[in-house]
């Protein structure tokens, strides 16, 4: 005979794994999705960054060249004070000079500049690659406990079915009738002549 207590546990638990197991599929989606947001948010950052350095380049660029403009311009001063002419000689060589170096010294500014720009964005491409793959793995996860859900649910049922299955069914026995005998004990005479049925008997 089926146990309804047995039965009852089978379906309380398959029902509680079910359940975990779709909690945790959901946390972990949840999970992922929050990673994949704070990924996206890293890489705007990461993105502002890029902007920020390259406009604080050019910010410097241009403050450099006007001291530059003030520094020849008293070079110059300096030269026609002492009694040089700035525009040929030795003077004008100086200034050319330091018109090469000022322009070494932005190119290597702007090179810089674009290096860092360049790590940011692709830092930026990193944290994006990266949120996506939050986003699939807090996905395939919830995905997952589906299954695993299903499969708690699954077995439980098959459990069930055992337990109210034919096998736990009482079989009836086999009666002296069904095997073609007198259910009602005989008894022999002097002569040999069975008679009966014994006294007492109330079968038919």
């Amino acid at each position: 005979m089926a146990d309804p207590i047995t039965a009852t546990l089978v379906v309380g638990s398959s029902l509680l794994s079910a359940r975990s197991a779709l909690a945790q599929g959901a946390a972990a989606n949840a999970a992922g999705q929050f990673n994949a947001n704070m990924a996206e948010r890293n890489a705007k950052v990461a993105e502002q960054n890029a902007e920020q350095i390259k406009r604080s380049s050019e910010f410097d660029i241009n403050r450099f060249r006007d001291n530059f403009d003030d520094l020849q311009a008293t070079s110059a001063q300096a030269f026609r004070y002492n009694g040089f002419v700035a525009t040929g000689g030795t003077p004008l060589q100086v200034l050319l000079d330091n018109a090469r170096e000022a322009d070494e010294e932005i190119h290597i500014r702007r090179y810089n500049a674009s290096i860092g720009q360049q790590q940011a964005l692709e830092s930026a491409a990193e944290q994006r690659l990266q949120g996506r793959l939050d986003r699939m793995m807090g996905r395939s996860a919830q995905r997952a406990s589906y299954y695993q859900a299903a499969g708690s649910l699954l077995g439980g049922a098959a459990r069930i079915s055992n337990i109210f299955g034919p096998s736990s069914i009482t079989q009836p026995q086999a009666s002296a009738y069904s095997a073609g005998e007198s259910a009602a004990p005989t008894f022999e005479g002097s002569t040999g002549i069975p008679f009966g049925p014994a006294e007492g008997y109330t079968g038919s």
